[in-house]
C-alpha cells in the first residue's frame, strides 16, 4: 500500500473560481466604461477577481 495522499479535486472550486473571475472582470469593465465612478463598485469587482483567482489556485494546487 501507498501512503501518498491523493485527494480528489473539488469541482466547485473550479466552477466558482471561473464564475467569480468572469463576473469580476465584467464588473470591472462596466465600472471603467461607466460615466459615473463609484469606489465601492471598483472594490467589489477587484474582490471578485481576487477570490476567483484564489479558488482556481485552490483547485489546481489541491489546497
Amino acid at each position: 500500500m501507498s501512503n501518498l495522499k491523493g485527494g480528489k479535486r473539488n469541482k466547485w472550486y473550479l466552477i466558482l473560481g471561473i464564475l467569480f473571475l468572469v463576473y469580476g472582470i465584467y464588473r470591472l469593465y462596466t465600472h471603467l466604461t461607466a460615466a459615473e465612478i463609484d469606489n465601492f463598485g471598483l472594490i467589489l469587482a477587484v474582490g471578485f477577481i481576487i477570490f476567483g483567482i484564489y479558488d482556481l489556485f485552490r483547485y489546481f494546487k489541491k489546497v
